[in-house]
């Protein structure tokens, strides 16, 4: 089975039918306040290597560590 990444999985339950992206939550490492997170609602854009907030923050994708729909763990970095 293939194994998505951040940017895959983020576009994949915003863009998919059976998905509700307002029930997402997005796990990431901030190098100064430790682990944060955000709710798919919040996010503008999902671009290449930097996720976009509405508040005007860049995230960097690579500092994503976890996303959830619905309370329940869809994708974890390895």
């Amino acid at each position: 089975m293939r194994r998505y990444n951040a940017r895959e999985m983020l576009n994949k339950l915003r863009w998919h039918p059976d998905y509700d992206f307002s029930n997402v939550v997005v796990v990431y490492v901030d190098r100064f306040q430790g682990f944060l997170e955000f709710k798919g609602s919040d996010i503008e854009e999902i671009g290449h290597k930097f996720i976009y907030l509405r508040s005007g923050t860049a995230i960097p994708q690579h500092r994503i560590v976890e996303i959830r729909h619905g309370g329940e763990v869809v994708w974890k970095r390895r």
